[in-house]
């Protein structure tokens, strides 16, 4: 018994460390970028700025935040859970959402996603690569929706007529592609090709298969309504300091923003954001405006959502923990 435990603990403490490490780095990262942020920009001029914020503005984007938090990440997770063939509730939906934000706050580059797959297939027997997959492609969807954004900002926000014609055909070719007919006809190309050289497994292939128009009509809606708030958000925010971005700016400028802030870099884009809105957005209001801007989008986009799943935290992992609870108390209960 004691040999078994001693086989075990070199790799127990090996991934510990290797947590332990993941968290070090991503704060020392993330205190790097603010060191070098803070090192040409004054902390009291921004909060100088603060101190002239538009409450009016502010509170518009906190509710931009909860429609894209709480309302449409909710509803998309719904419909593709759907679309596997497993049917939930919207207040569980939000529950699931909300509850593992806590989770993702915590733990480095998103990997606290993971639990809702484990959520998903401990009460509901989701396979755990139907559950990644229920995931990754709200992700998919929502950088296909930022790059028509993008591409759509950029016809009327470049003067150079060979990038506008650059930006618009690009457009035309991502709106095509992102048509859920077309979407489907790749899915089923895409399941050929995996039969021809391989055997894929039939979750996977169920999954290909399985998504039809009516439900990519759905989830391709729920995630515009994602990112136009997250995009709403940026611009109520930086209005508040009475700076007005244009929409083809907005379009562009803001897509790249919100896709610098999707990679799984550090806790809840902290450092990123920021560095991306005074990169992107400099031509429009001196750094110490922008930079009080882009903390108080962390704070909305990134923060809120963490502490509202507070809210919802414990009922999540009632659930995760649920079947493991009854095991316990079969075991118990057993003469």
């Amino acid at each position: 018994m004691n040999t078994q435990n001693k086989k075990h603990s070199p790799y127990e403490n090996t991934s510990r460390y290797l947590v332990v490490l993941r968290f070090v780095l991503t704060w020392l990262l993330v205190v790097a970028i603010f060191v070098i942020i803070f090192s040409s920009i004054e902390f009291t001029d921004v909060l100088r700025v603060m101190k002239r914020t538009d409450i009016r503005f502010l509170s518009a984007a906190i509710a931009f935040s909860f429609f894209a938090h709480v309302i449409f990440s909710s509803a998309r997770y719904q419909k593709v859970i759907e679309s596997l063939g497993c049917r939930i509730s919207f207040f569980e939906s939000v529950i699931i959402r909300m509850g593992c934000n806590p989770i993702k706050g915590i733990l480095p580059f998103k990997t606290g996603e993971l639990a809702i797959a484990a959520y998903m297939n401990k009460k509901h027997n989701l396979s755990y690569s139907q559950g990644l997959f229920s995931l990754l492609f709200g992700y998919i969807f929502s950088l296909m929706v930022l790059m028509i954004f993008y591409f759509c900002g950029g016809i009327f926000y470049f003067h150079d007529p060979y990038q506008k014609i650059i930006h618009a055909a690009i457009f035309m070719l991502v709106l095509f592609l992102a048509m859920p007919l077309n979407f489907k006809k790749m899915s089923r190309r895409i399941t050929g090709c995996l039969k021809r050289y391989q055997k894929p497994r039939e979750d996977l292939t169920y999954i290909i298969e399985k998504y039809d128009t009516k439900a990519i009509n759905n989830i391709f809606l729920f995630s515009s309504g994602i990112e136009t708030s997250k995009l709403l958000i940026i611009f109520a925010v930086l209005k508040s300091f009475h700076v007005t971005i244009p929409v083809e700016a907005l379009l562009l400028l803001g897509s790249i923003t919100i896709i610098a802030v999707y990679l799984p870099i550090t806790y809840w884009g902290l450092g990123v954001r920021e560095s991306a809105i005074l990169l992107v957005f400099s031509s429009y209001a001196t750094p110490e405006t922008l930079l009080a801007g882009s903390l108080l989008i962390t704070f909305i986009d990134g923060v809120l959502p963490v502490l509202l799943g507070l809210f919802f935290i414990k009922p999540f992992l009632n659930g995760l923990w649920e079947k493991e609870k009854e095991g316990r108390d079969v075991i118990s209960n057993s003469p």
